[in-house]
């Protein structure tokens, strides 16, 4: 199945499992039709875009910004990280572009905040596919959860990382972890756990 199947499916999933999630119902609280009225990115914003950060965007992630450029107050991207369940919502571009100019805007090692992170924290976070950084000029948030969470491309990847691999920020207690190889092998095993 293609990026816009499973992205349908997901959504279908979520209007009939919001409970679940502990989310409010988004057919009675009108999300989902304020969703279905948001337009895709076109190719010249998408350009734009890449332009702006100097990346080049995966397939899979221009495919689902054309069909839609963010997804408001509709979660369409419940994801267990870490084994934590998380029901993310889709950033426009320009939220992602005013996101960016306060939150990962800067390169910051773990390292960098010793009254946060110990040796051995940093030690137990190590990633050999995500460099030890908290934040990181070459991360993109695309989604968020409660406004403290994030999934992000990686465009900055360690070595036996993947470029374009989805990491996740969590708050509080400040982390990053590794979610996929790329938003397409999310969106598939978002489906596969449906």
């Amino acid at each position: 199945m293609g990026m816009i199947d499973n992205i349908k499916l997901i959504e279908k999933y979520i209007c009939e499992n919001f409970d679940e999630w502990d989310l409010d119902d988004p057919i009675e609280e009108e999300y989902y039709d304020e969703y279905l009225e948001l337009e895709g990115a076109s190719d010249e914003e998408l350009s734009k875009f890449e332009e702006s950060f100097g990346i080049s965007l995966p397939d899979g992630f221009k495919e689902l910004y054309k069909y839609k450029n963010g997804s408001k107050y509709m979660s369409i991207l419940p994801c267990n990280i870490d084994e934590r369940d998380m029901c993310f919502n889709l950033m426009s571009l320009s939220e992602i572009e005013n996101c960016k100019s306060y939150f990962q805007n800067k390169n910051a090692l773990l390292t960098d905040f010793p009254e946060y992170f110990s040796d051995e924290e940093i030690e137990e976070m190590r990633d050999t596919r995500i460099k030890p950084y908290l934040f990181n000029e070459k991360w993109i948030p695309f989604a968020q959860y409660c406004d403290s969470c994030y999934l992000m491309l990686d465009f900055d990847p360690d070595e036996d990382g993947d470029l374009a691999q989805v990491i996740c920020y969590i708050h509080d207690p400040d982390e990053i972890i590794y979610a996929s190889k790329d938003i397409t092998e999310l969106v598939e095993s978002i489906v596969g756990s449906l």
